[in-house]
């Protein structure tokens, strides 16, 4: 039996790398930009397949200024 793997995804930085990363994709009917979401689903994907955690979780930022703000 395998020891249990955690992994945990900076959410912010990943939609923020998928966004700069990827020439614009603009596939919805309303003409909205969905590389973000299409980089940070395939960016996710890749490190549950390579790393094969028993969990993981996604952490966002909250609504409120962050230390990130302050940087």
């Amino acid at each position: 039996m395998r020891k249990p793997r955690l992994v945990l995804f900076d959410g912010n930085a990943i939609v923020h790398r998928a966004f700069h990363a990827l020439p614009p994709l603009t596939v919805s009917k309303t003409g909205e930009m969905v590389s973000a979401v299409y980089g940070f689903a395939l960016m996710l994907l890749k490190a549950i397949n390579e790393l094969k955690p028993t969990y993981c979780a996604i952490a966002f930022d909250k609504k409120a200024p962050t230390f990130r703000h302050q940087m």
